[in-house]
């Protein structure tokens, strides 16, 4: 895909001629929208076949190569195979109607890459062959409300089908075949689809896996057992070592305190009335601490009164209380509010537990504890909730964080290269393969090439049907937004054909009479078990490509009016 861009015009005004690189004159386009403008019932699906056509080849296990022109001329084009890094590489069409179609696809393809990892290139395909079909429905004259409330009730069902063909992903040999599989089929690095299906397969899907740099040329792992904070000590004069280099604890009381202690008087009457209920060993996460009660802490600490830690508390200001609710939750130590005294009147109530301890200069963790399991359940359901619901998408990697914490999964992949720049390809791709296997083993897989899809038309053919003896007027409206969606149901699979060099047409119709979980492996060119072959998609991401795809096509259908705002607009010739 060859990209030259120009402006259309300059701050002046003056028209300007849009040419090639080469010094030819470009191919011709639409006449420019003149800015600002309203543009009403506009079409917004030549945007969408744009950037559908553009991805389409990189779709299945024979995916084609898109080159894509880079801005130095001299440097070789990009290529590239991941459909959301391609929808992302475009940032404006020629025409200004379009773009807004374009846009829309492009934000949808985005999100499903960083929230699930996979799934753009179905998505954009799912979404297409939606628009098509709504399009044509809206201008044989269906009412786009009705229209839309007929995809909404295709999706639905569409989705029902296929959480009805999921099968688990669990600690069984034939599930992690399965996961294997999966990995493998987006993943070419041997390596790294072996470390990353173990993992996943260990820590489970709420696990956060943390992707670091690592020097040597190969992949390492650690399982971190409990919980791991930003949450350094205060200072190294209660380390445990001679190296000055951390402090280790065991069954330690835990003591939360949300603000400061300012005096030593009150670091005393604290420490008094804790040696008074019995304790030996004491970790104290605190904001900040005064010069006087640090000289106190140290001097109780090395005289051998107690045992002590000092813990900063992990984050700042909304992101801070967060964090001390969940380790309060995991430790059942209650915070101590209010001003710099609140740590000399601590209770026996506020005192929690932690079973092992550790802290150096960068970060804290503990494992096991007197945990408050109605509080850790509500702050879990909670996470996921968000993390469901999430806009924001630079949250999502905090939200992630969180919920290991929480669960007690916290995988650290170490991941090497050749080069640098071959260790952060593969480290960009964990993570994206992460996010996928995740999801694969939260919602389990279903069969792939795009099987599953095909065998949830059965149920729309009958809500097509219950829809045609209604009596209602607008139930054919409703009827068309229905058979859009069964429609759509096919072109995943008929983009894997097309892109493998086969004839669509006759193998749909084999592999829809010999049902599931049969279907055509493209690469032995034979009808197969998809499950036995190891050809398997996530049904999780699977759903969210048809919702994605929904929510973009009934937004497009239903758009009436499009403004555009007066400013040069950037041209992008394909």
């Amino acid at each position: 895909m060859s990209m030259n861009a120009k402006l259309t015009a300059k701050p002046n005004g003056r028209k300007t001629k849009s040419k090639a690189s080469n010094g030819t004159h470009a191919h011709k386009t639409r006449p420019a929208i003149v800015r600002p403008a309203v543009v009403f019932s506009p079409n917004l699906l030549a945007g969408i076949n744009a950037i559908a056509n553009l991805v389409k080849p990189t779709l299945g296990p024979r995916p084609r190569m898109v080159a894509m022109e880079r801005t130095s001329r001299n440097r070789a084009p990009e290529l590239l195979d991941d459909a959301a890094t391609l929808a992302r590489r475009i940032v404006q069409l020629p025409h200004a109607t379009d773009d807004v179609g374009a846009m829309m696809l492009r934000h949808a393809l985005w999100r499903m890459h960083e929230l699930v990892g996979d799934g753009a290139a179905t998505t954009a395909v799912l979404a297409q062959a939606l628009m098509q079909h709504a399009s044509r429905a809206a201008a044989a004259g269906a009412n786009p409300m009705q229209l839309r409330q007929g995809i909404e009730a295709g999706i639905n069902l569409a989705c029902e089908a296929l959480r009805a063909q999921a099968q688990p992903v669990g600690g069984s040999p034939r599930a992690r075949k399965l996961l294997a599989a999966l990995v493998r089929s987006t993943c070419s690095d041997e390596e790294l689809a072996e470390r990353l299906a173990e993992a996943v397969t260990y820590a489970g899907p709420d696990a956060f896996i943390e992707i670091v740099n690592h020097e040597p040329r190969r992949i390492d792992r650690d399982y971190v057992e409990g919980s791991l904070w930003e949450a350094p000590w205060h200072n190294a004069n209660f380390s445990t070592d001679k190296g000055r280099t951390i402090t280790r604890m065991e069954d330690a009381a835990f003591v939360i305190v949300e603000s400061k202690i300012e005096s030593a008087e009150h670091a005393l009457e604290g420490m008094k009335r804790l040696h008074e209920m019995g304790f030996r060993k004491v970790a104290i996460m605190v904001g900040e601490v005064s010069g006087d009660a640090m000289n106190f802490f140290n001097t109780a600490h090395h005289r051998g009164l107690m045992q002590l830690a000092l813990i900063k508390s992990p984050g700042f200001d909304a992101n801070r209380a967060m964090n001390l609710q969940d380790i309060s939750a995991l430790t059942g130590a209650r915070m101590l509010m209010g001003d710099g005294q609140a740590f000399a009147n601590v209770q026996a109530e506020d005192v929690g537990l932690v079973r092992r301890l550790w802290v150096n200069d960068k970060k804290a963790g503990f494992i096991g504890g007197n945990r408050d399991s109605l509080a850790l359940r509500v702050n879990i359901k909670k996470v996921r909730a968000d993390i469901e619901s999430l806009k924001d998408l630079d949250r999502l990697t905090d939200l992630r964080k969180r919920l290991g914490r929480l669960t007690g999964s916290w995988v650290i992949l170490r991941v090497g290269g050749v080069t640098s720049g071959h260790a952060e390809a593969r480290q960009d791709e964990a993570r994206r393969l992460v996010r996928a296997l995740q999801t694969a083993v939260r919602g389990g897989v279903v069969a792939g090439g795009g099987a599953a899809l095909l065998a949830c038309q059965p149920a729309l053919n009958r809500a097509i049907k219950a829809s045609q003896d209604e009596a209602d007027p607008m139930a054919f409206d409703h009827q068309m937004g229905l058979s859009c969606v069964q429609q759509a149901l096919i072109a995943p699979m008929t983009v894997i054909l097309q892109n493998a060099g086969h004839d669509a047409s006759p193998w749909v119709w084999q592999i829809r009479k010999a049902g599931l979980p049969h279907g055509f492996d493209v690469k032995t060119e034979a009808m197969v078990d998809m499950f036995d072959a190891g050809i398997v998609d996530s049904a999780e991401v699977l759903e969210r490509a048809l919702r994605n795809a929904g929510s973009m096509a009934v937004m497009a259908v239903t758009t009436d009016v499009v403004v555009h705002h007066k400013k040069p607009a950037l041209v992008v010739n394909t």
